[in-house]
């Protein structure tokens, strides 16, 4: 999947000058960095794994963001480290070394903070592991291959002072921003639905991809993790709240062939319960989506969509995933029966789309200077590197929330009949 963002990304730069942008601030970093009266050095990023999504979730980001830089990835064989750091030259100014391990990386005292992209089941080892040596962490998604394994994470960084974030970066995109606070205002009054979608074609991922290996907790719920992360964000108000109580009605999971432990999909139904008042929700997650009559690719369903119901409208947040590609969030005004509740009309539906401010970047605590070009995951470092920085107040997403996103994953396996990952 990894190529195909990175073929989206490239267009997308290009439509936006990007490179030229890239140019003068990747300048103003190598200025700064040969300076010995500089007072700003940028903050020191180190990789570990020279995996294929770095170009697009932390390559990309650092050399548009003024004061972070890449300055190491570690691979387990130095040749695919130093591969990578040859390949995307001109995303990194200066002097990135290439590591053949991830402790020696860790250990290096020039790095403050690491990007984990490895495999689901490595990624508790290694973030305890960077958080233990001092190093600030943003590790993907899933946190962790269980929720116990996510409060590691999370007392660990309690412990040591260290931040550490959960790469859900379509969270700190201002559409999803927009589309919580239309739901918080109650102008459209309660929720009572939500629908997370995400679908990828059969053919995209190879049969023996990790993510369809139970050993390095593979699987739908765990690798399109992001349906689990809308549905909590958007049916109630702060799931993190501990009033906020959830379980599992039912999943139903298509395994795949090779490894039967794995959910190659997984349909779940979710009840959220928050201040007297139910919210159902329902999720579709699948890594390998059948073909119409075995022939025919499902394209009509490739975008990744949640679909919100109100008391009187219908929100439709489309690629909620990536917003910065075609996101867009319309309204369908709704008419309901007063004594079933049943939706009796639709009225004239309304578009809006939203890639700067909202009620989160525009505010002057958080700087202020979204651009319309970034990328969800240029927000993502942007807010990461604030929160290392301190007295930072924007988008976040919380440890604490990482972890009950994990509690859900864990009984929709074992609601699923499935083993919890990483046991």
């Amino acid at each position: 999947m990894s190529w195909v963002a990175e073929i989206i990304l490239s267009v997308h730069n290009w439509w936006n000058d990007v490179p030229a942008i890239r140019s003068t601030i990747q300048s103003e970093k190598l200025s700064s960095l040969e300076s010995t009266a500089s007072t700003s050095q940028p903050h020191r990023i180190g990789v570990l794994g020279a995996a294929a999504i770095n170009i697009v979730a932390i390559l990309d980001p650092v050399s548009t963001q003024s004061s972070t830089i890449i300055t190491g990835i570690a691979a387990r064989d130095r040749k695919r480290a130093q591969a990578q750091i040859d390949t995307y030259k001109p995303y990194l100014p200066g002097n990135c070394k290439a590591y053949d391990s991830y402790d020696a990386l860790l250990s290096d005292p020039d790095i403050d903070a690491v990007y984990i992209p490895l495999p689901n089941g490595l990624h508790h080892q290694w973030a305890l592991s960077a958080l233990e040596k001092g190093k600030h962490v943003l590790v993907e998604k899933p946190l962790a291959s269980n929720a116990q394994q996510a409060r590691d994470i999370r007392d660990i960084a309690s412990r040591t002072g260290k931040t550490a974030l959960e790469a859900f970066h379509w969270r700190f995109h201002p559409m999803a921003h927009t589309v919580k606070s239309i739901l918080q205002s109650g102008k459209y009054g309660a929720i009572r639905s939500v629908d997370a979608r995400f679908f990828v074609p059969a053919g995209v991922l190879k049969k023996d991809d990790i993510r369809f290996q139970y050993s390095l907790a593979g699987g739908s719920s765990m690798d399109l993790t992001y349906v689990f992360s809308a549905a909590s964000f958007f049916a109630v108000r702060d799931f993190t709240d501990p009033n906020v109580e959830f379980t599992v009605d039912s999943a139903v999971p298509r395994l795949n062939a090779k490894d039967r432990l794995v959910d190659e999909a997984m349909q779940a139904t979710i009840t959220f319960k928050e201040s007297g008042r139910d919210v159902k929700a329902t999720v579709h997650a699948d890594l390998a989506q059948p073909r119409l009559f075995g022939l025919i690719p499902r394209l009509w369903t490739l975008t990744p969509n949640v679909t919100i119901q109100t008391d009187s409208a219908e929100i439709l947040f489309t690629n909620f995933v990536g917003p910065w590609v075609g996101g867009s969030i319309t309204i369908t005004p709704l008419t309901r029966d007063a004594s079933t509740g049943q939706i009796t009309k639709r009225g004239k539906a309304t578009t809006q789309k939203v890639f700067t401010g909202g009620d989160q970047w525009d505010r002057e605590e958080n700087g202020g200077n979204a651009q319309p070009w970034w990328t969800t995951y240029r927000y993502q470092l942007e807010a990461f590197v604030r929160q290392i920085k301190g007295g930072y107040e924007g988008p976040w997403v919380s440890l604490d929330e990482s972890v009950k996103v994990m509690e859900i994953i864990d009984a929709v396996y074992e609601k699923a009949g499935l083993p919890i990952r990483g046991r």
